[in-house]
This record gives structure tokens, C-alpha cells and sequence, in this order.
């Protein structure tokens, strides 16, 4: 389970803090109290509209895929799990501010692991390869 700590990107949580920290736990359904261990955190330099866990890595015995999250400034993050769970090396392993605007959506293509949509702001649509970050595909001309 993801969860970011405060509110909604852009706005305030009740101690007036706009600080962002992605928190990764652990649900054990069997456990009657319903106790969520906290097995995970990471203070991140961005808000988030979205987050997304995907499979991507997974065939490295290191890895518990990636999660990427989508910013309040057009910002994509992707992290590495096992990274952060470990807390070993620097978990962000890729970034990129190709949106104008809050990105909104994000979803993987369920048949290639690598592939990643996301969408914000005036009809942005990107299609993502995570093998390459830096230069992501269009589906067509912007529509309104």
C-alpha cells in the first residue's frame, strides 16, 4: 500500500505544512487489528496528484518494481521499492518535467511492464518507455 502523508497537492494539511513524504505499508489482512506496519518512507520534493506501483524491474531479484508518481508541477518521479525499503542507495531513478501542467493520470500498460501513460493538464498525453525516461511518445495532436 502508497500512501502520500499530507493532503492533496497544493494544499495545506492541518499544521499548515505542504512537506510531501511517500510512506510505503504493509496490510496483513490475518492480523485482526488491521495494523498497518510502515515499512517504507521517503520525504519527496513534490506533491502528488498520482501515484502508481508498477511491475517494471521486477525480473531482478533486487526488485519490488517501481512506483511512479505524478507532481503538482508536471513532474514524473520514478522510484525504485526495493530502495526505498532498503533504504541502500538513492531511490529516485528517473525524473522528468516534460508536462505543463499537474499531471492527473497515470496507468501502465498492463502487457509490456515498460510502458507508462500519463496525462495532465490541457490534453497532455505521454506515453512513457521506462528503459528511456527522457523522451517519451506522443498518441496524436492535442485535443480540446
Amino acid at each position: 500500500m502508497v500512501e502520500e502523508q499530507r493532503t492533496s497537492a497544493q494544499q495545506l494539511d492541518a499544521s499548515f505544512s505542504t512537506n510531501a513524504t511517500l510512506e510505503i505499508f504493509e496490510v496483513d489482512f490475518r492480523d485482526p487489528s488491521l495494523d498497518m506496519k510502515q515499512k517504507g518512507t521517503l520525504p519527496a520534493s513534490n506533491r502528488f496528484h498520482k501515484l502508481i506501483w508498477g511491475n517494471f524491474g521486477n525480473g531482478s531479484p533486487e526488485s519490488s518494481g517501481v512506483i511512479v508518481g505524478g507532481g503538482d508541477n508536471g513532474v514524473l518521479t520514478m522510484y525504485s521499492v526495493h530502495r526505498i525499503l532498503t533504504s541502500k542507495s538513492e531511490p529516485v531513478i528517473g525524473q522528468t518535467e516534460k508536462h505543463s501542467g499537474p499531471v492527473r493520470a497515470l496507468d501502465f500498460n498492463p502487457f509490456q511492464s515498460n510502458l507508462l501513460a500519463s496525462g495532465a493538464n490541457d490534453s497532455e498525453i505521454f506515453i512513457w518507455d521506462l528503459n528511456n525516461f527522457s523522451v517519451p511518445m506522443t498518441p496524436g495532436a492535442k485535443s480540446q
